[in-house]
């Protein structure tokens, strides 16, 4: 379980960089539309937020005990976060190759 938030924290600030060079340089568009109000406000309530869920992550990460047994709830919203967020990665992946 520490693992799955770990990946997931860094895919979140990975994905926060990687959409705020593409929002920046107008390559992507952001199609959740509360980070795109937030970006749209001031892009550093968007950063603001991002780091946030990572810090969040970091610290549930180490309050974890390692071997007591995660609640389904937490481990089934983990993995959807991590599929979103590796499909999110990939379409970055995506437009970074189709930029340069």
């Amino acid at each position: 379980m520490r693992l799955l938030l770990l990946y997931i924290a860094i895919l979140n600030l990975l994905d926060a960089s990687l959409t705020m060079y593409g929002l920046h340089f107008d390559y992507i568009t952001e199609a959740n539309p509360l980070m795109n109000n937030l970006y749209i406000t001031n892009p550093w309530l968007f950063l603001l937020l991002k780091g946030g869920l990572s810090l969040f992550l970091f610290i549930l990460i180490y309050k974890l005990k390692p071997n007591r047994k995660s609640s389904h709830v937490l481990l089934s919203v983990s993995v959807i976060a991590a599929v979103s967020y590796s499909f999110a990665c990939l379409m970055h992946g995506y437009w970074l190759l189709e930029i340069f």
